[in-house]
């Protein structure tokens, strides 16, 4: 992997592609940070803060802004942020000129099932915290079960509830903000079992 260059004169612009729930931000702290560390998690969460009240794109920053606001130097900023890319919880587009141009695009975690059905992201967690550890944090995810063997399903249909409307169908495409997940990319092939990070 060629690692490009960044100076802290260069500018970047965050731009959300998803929504970042409350729940999400539990599943970065518990399941996420074991594996990216605590730089790379602080560093998410800056990249939302500098969007602006809409939520949904920043104004143009740059490295400057987020090294001091971090305390963190751009050597360890990059580290972050890759970590953050390999991930998948962001990705990034460069446009080089005298000063080059970031654009940091945000997605929301995986959800829970999705992160502990993951054959990848799931083994390096355990392998990050040991057996206890994760035991302890996949029981806060477990959905307490309820027997409902000896219930009748009573529920309403729409159509028992609202009556039909004749009218138009309305569709919108890509602009109206939703929870969207980011693929991570493999590029070779790894040993998962012996996969582990250390920070």
């Amino acid at each position: 992997m060629k690692r490009i260059s960044v100076l802290p004169a260069d500018t970047y612009t965050v731009v959300n592609k998803s929504i970042i729930t409350e729940k999400d931000k539990r599943i970065i702290s518990l399941l996420y940070q074991p594996i990216i560390g605590h730089a790379a998690t602080a560093l998410y969460y800056t990249l939302i803060d500098d969007l602006d009240k809409s939520e949904l794109i920043s104004d143009d920053l740059t490295h400057h802004h987020i090294m001091t606001n971090m305390q963190l130097s751009l050597e360890n900023l990059i580290i972050a942020r890759e970590k953050l890319e390999a991930v998948g919880l962001i990705k990034t587009y460069l446009r080089q000129d005298n000063i080059n141009h970031f654009v940091y695009l945000i997605y929301s975690p995986l959800s829970a099932i999705d992160f502990f059905n993951h054959p990848i992201l799931n083994v390096v967690l355990y392998n990050n915290l040991g057996k206890v550890e994760y035991e302890k944090i996949f029981n806060l995810f477990k959905m307490p079960r309820f027997n409902l063997k000896e219930y009748d399903d009573i529920t309403c249909s729409f159509d028992e509830v609202f009556s039909s409307v004749s009218g138009s169908i309305f569709e919108y495409e890509d602009c109206i903000s939703k929870s969207t997940c980011n693929d991570i990319v493999i590029k070779n092939k790894i040993d998962i079992l012996s996969f582990a990070v250390f920070f």
